[in-house]
């Protein structure tokens, strides 16, 4: 299938279905009065008017994981509304990419030692992009690593092929632990600030980043499309970036994308397919326990410890406070200490006293019937969650194809690798037929 076809299908799934995305269950002003008293999470309107939340609510606890960690795939039980499973399957084809594998290439001429601070998983993936990256690189004056952190992508790049190859980092620690990790080759580390102070790159260039945060892909592609550099590109973090949304970069491309009257669809779902932060985290989260830094069961208790810690601190005054907001100044890993802890933290660092013990098991429990609620009142809106992934791969291919450019798309490893596996990747402008150059899409 064609990017702009692609493109056309995902960018319509989310317009369609904003509703749903937006109607986070358990925010603020989504709350009801329950049978007992207590505030619980309210059926948001983009369900009930679809008349999906009593089959959700209903699921019980082992439905509810299958079909979390299954997402689009899932068997669903009996009883399901067919409308929900259209979506699913609206989702699954949205997502249905191919695996790239281009030829292996050769080892380093010299073996390297074992890495340090590189884990199996990160070898597996630094391995499957130096596939894509060496024929693209083939002939480039420099390759240049966007965001390279320890320099492991870095320094394997400089052991395959001979050419300069510099690592950008913006943290000015990470560049010299990366310039102090050992390589057979001479890979060159320097600190920048790229989204403040630009790439400054040429057509005789490839740039790469593996896991460039949210703001910062979109910098290597409007970068790379400007200067006709060769680009290779695996996203992450979409929600990472200084605005409080991302807009479409392909809307004001000339593209073949045209309605029947001549409207520039692009033009159309610009402002349903512009995505606030919130929403872009939704793309980060897997409900899996591969590929990803800890356990289902670790992730689904800090999640429900987070949403302790809201309700304590809209308790304590914070009315209002967005969900995600509560974690605010704190590592995201903090929520998997245990609440109290957690609690003191982010209370500390906004000045205020640290609840009650009673207070703090209070919102404990509270938290296990809220979380259990939300779980499965948002089980629609996570079907979208990797279609809004999706839709920024295709977003940044459909503006490098604007700009004349040859675009590859699809998955570079599996998930039990990492779940951000999604891979860009295109030849410089002006380059002419490789030996081994990546194709298909």
């Amino acid at each position: 299938m064609k990017i702009s076809a692609r493109w056309n299908a995902a960018a319509r799934l989310v317009a369609d279905h904003r509703d749903l995305l937006d109607a986070r269950p358990g925010a603020a002003g989504s709350r009801a009065l329950g049978h007992d008293g207590e505030d619980a999470c309210a059926v948001p309107h983009a369900l009930a008017t679809r008349s999906w939340a009593s089959f959700l609510l209903a699921l019980t606890d082992g439905e509810l994981a299958a079909l979390e960690i299954a997402g689009y795939d899932a068997a669903w039980p009996p009883g399901v509304p067919p409308s929900l499973v259209a979506l699913a399957q609206e989702a699954r084809a949205v997502c249905a990419l191919p695996m790239i594998t281009p030829p292996r290439l050769r080892a380093p001429a010299i073996a390297a030692p074992p890495r340090r601070r590189e884990t199996p998983r990160k070898r597996a993936q630094v391995e499957a992009f130096a596939q894509v990256i060496v024929p693209l690189a083939s002939d480039a004056d420099r390759v240049i690593d966007v965001g390279s952190g320890h320099g492991h992508l870095t320094r394997d790049i400089a052991e395959r092929i001979a050419r300069p190859v510099i690592g950008l980092e913006r943290q000015a620690s990470l560049a010299a632990r990366a310039r102090r990790l050992p390589s057979t080759a001479s890979p060159s580390f320097a600190v920048t600030d790229v989204l403040r102070e630009g790439l400054n790159l040429s057509a005789a260039d490839c740039v790469i980043g593996l896991h460039a945060c949210g703001e910062l892909g979109d910098a290597m592609v409007e970068s790379a499309a400007a200067s006709g550099a060769a680009l290779a590109l695996v996203g992450c973090c979409l929600q990472k970036r200084r605005a409080s949304s991302r807009a479409l970069l392909c809307a004001d491309v000339d593209g073949e994308a045209r309605n029947g009257d001549g409207s520039n669809r692009e033009a159309r779902y610009a402002e349903a397919l512009r995505l606030p932060r919130d929403l872009l985290g939704l793309s980060n989260l897997t409900a899996r326990d591969d590929g990803v830094e800890a356990s289902r069961a670790a992730n689904l208790a800090g999640r429900e410890r987070r949403v302790a810690l809201h309700r304590l601190l809209c308790i304590d005054g914070a009315s209002g406070l967005r969900l995600g907001a509560e974690i605010e100044g704190l590592n995201r890993r903090a929520a998997h200490r245990d609440l109290a802890t957690l609690a003191a933290r982010a209370f500390a660092i906004r000045g205020r006293a640290v609840p009650s013990s009673v207070a703090i098991e209070e919102a404990a429990a509270w938290s296990r019937v809220e979380h259990a609620r939300v779980r499965r009142l948002s089980l629609p809106r996570a079907l979208l969650a990797r279609v809004l992934e999706v839709l920024v791969l295709l977003d940044r291919a459909r503006y490098l194809e604007g700009h004349g450019r040859d675009v590859t798309i699809g998955l570079l490893f599996p998930a039990n690798v990492s779940a951000r596996n999604l891979v860009l990747a295109s030849p410089s402008r002006v380059s002419h037929a490789r030996a081994g150059r990546v194709r298909g899409r």
